[in-house]
């Protein structure tokens, strides 16, 4: 059986597709329809983009009602949601304060009062399809969310051609086993953890499998302060340490692998304990 490997560079990162029993023009057709609704989802949805859809509502949704898309209003009223499941560990208000600690680092003092009194989803308004910033200084970032909802529409453009089979890795941190391996009933995926040569292992047919954490790669990019805040302690999560979460959907995985990461080590237990759909798997230090 052939198998075709293709890459998509988007959202700052590479999707990695295997695709078992494909052959190269199908393969081409299905990736040219795939990059232009990345880049159709970046545009919409990049804090890095001053022209995106959320860089407009940053800057004009502190002085009034935007209204809202019906696109954009499902994806906020699905924000409030998750942001309820996770107990508010789930939070796209954080990014004046994640922008505080990459700047001074993770040893800086307290974050200063404007930028806290800024922070928390209790200051957006949302109503019906408008939604507002209700304190000075608010800006929303949907890492944690943007990815998952990328490979939400990928999974629909597949089914849609036929896929019945295939691996998806979105920067390896978030990777989608369709259907299954064609010498397996699943997709064996290993996640890399410090210290332990074993790693976490998961088997995915028809699943996501997220991870969030402060690898190698992201202290990297990011810094010692790491790059995922906690909400109730507005503090970023710092040392070695990841959270694996399993589920059906892309943006699920995504939303609760960073929130429980956010959490830390007990309250994400307690947390994954109501939600029995998920599978996940944690390390911290």
């Amino acid at each position: 059986m052939q198998t075709i490997y293709r890459q998509i560079r988007s959202m700052g990162t590479v999707m990695d597709l295997v695709l078992p029993g494909s052959q190269d023009a199908y393969a081409d057709l299905l990736v040219k329809e795939m990059r232009a609704e990345l880049g159709r989802i970046e545009q919409r949805l990049s804090v890095y983009r001053p022209d995106s859809d959320i860089s407009v509502i940053n800057r004009a949704a502190s002085k009034g009602m935007v209204t809202l898309d019906r696109e954009m209003a499902g994806i906020f009223n699905e924000l409030f949601l998750f942001h309820q499941e996770t107990r508010g560990f789930f939070d796209v208000t954080m990014k004046p304060v994640l922008d505080f600690f990459l700047e001074h680092g993770a040893a800086a003092g307290a974050v200063p009062d404007h930028i806290t009194g800024a922070a928390g989803m209790e200051h957006l308004r949302l109503e019906g399809d408008r939604i507002r910033f209700m304190k000075k200084g608010m800006q929303i970032d949907l890492g944690g969310y943007g990815k998952g909802y990328a490979m939400r529409k990928i999974l629909e453009i597949m089914t849609s051609k036929g896929v019945e089979n295939a691996l998806i890795s979105f920067g390896g941190s978030l990777v989608y086993g369709l259907g299954s391996h064609p010498y397996g009933n699943s997709w064996k995926i290993s996640v890399p953890v410090p210290g332990n040569s074993d790693g976490l292992t998961f088997e995915l047919k028809d699943e996501t499998l997220s991870t969030s954490g402060n690898s190698l790669n992201n202290r990297k990019k990011f810094g010692n302060s790491g790059h995922i805040v906690n909400p109730e302690t507005l503090r970023t999560r710092e040392g070695n340490g990841l959270v694996s979460v399993t589920a059906t959907d892309p943006v699920r995985a995504e939303v609760f692998s960073t929130a429980l990461f956010s959490a830390g080590r007990q309250r994400a237990m307690e947390l994954a304990r109501l939600h029995p759909d998920l599978k996940v798997g944690c390390f911290f230090v």
